[in-house]
């Protein structure tokens, strides 16, 4: 089989109905990657079936290839995305989030329990650039968060938590 006939059908093979051979699919086109491979799985990544996006993030997120920060941001950010994210969120993980200071705070606060532990995790492991404005505007919503606990999910169990990272950052305004 010549190598395009192999990325052809591991691409249908991807949308089999059959888990196991589209799991095996994305799995087997994350080892090849490349620029076919990236455009593809960046390309699923707009499907409306949540089990697909979460194959091509998974994937994308073997490749590493930070190409995909921006499109999986896109769609982490889509508001048809907003109950079916936190894959897509752990895909980035391994992609440099260095200038989504601000976001990974909107999903600390706003997110699901598994969006707060993924953005929870990359503020943990990533280095980040971020100005004064973000700063103040990250507490401005800390603020406003533990006045209207309710918009938080599981605010009193993970309050700690998020106040921790808030603190982390927020005191370089001290410095």
């Amino acid at each position: 089989m010549q190598p395009d006939q192999t990325l052809a059908t591991l691409k249908t093979d991807f949308f089999s109905p059959d888990s196991a051979v589209a799991m095996a699919a994305a799995d087997k086109l994350s080892e090849i990657g490349g620029d076919e491979v990236l455009d593809f799985l960046i390309s699923v990544l707009k499907s409306p079936n949540a089990l697909r996006r979460n194959s091509a993030a998974l994937a994308l997120r073997n490749i590493g290839d930070n190409r995909a920060a921006e499109p999986l941001w896109r769609e982490i950010l889509n508001p048809q995305n907003r109950n079916q994210r936190a894959t897509m969120i752990y895909a980035l993980e391994r992609l440099d989030c260095s200038q989504k200071l601000p976001e990974l705070f909107d999903l600390l606060f706003y997110g699901s329990y598994e969006a707060q532990m993924y953005a929870g995790t990359i503020l943990e492991e990533q280095d980040f650039e971020f100005s004064e404005a973000d700063l103040h505007a990250i507490q401005g919503k800390w603020d406003d968060l533990q006045k209207h606990p309710e918009k938080c999910v599981d605010f009193e169990m993970r309050k700690d938590d998020i106040q921790h990272f808030v603190e982390g950052f927020t005191s370089y305004l001290n410095d």
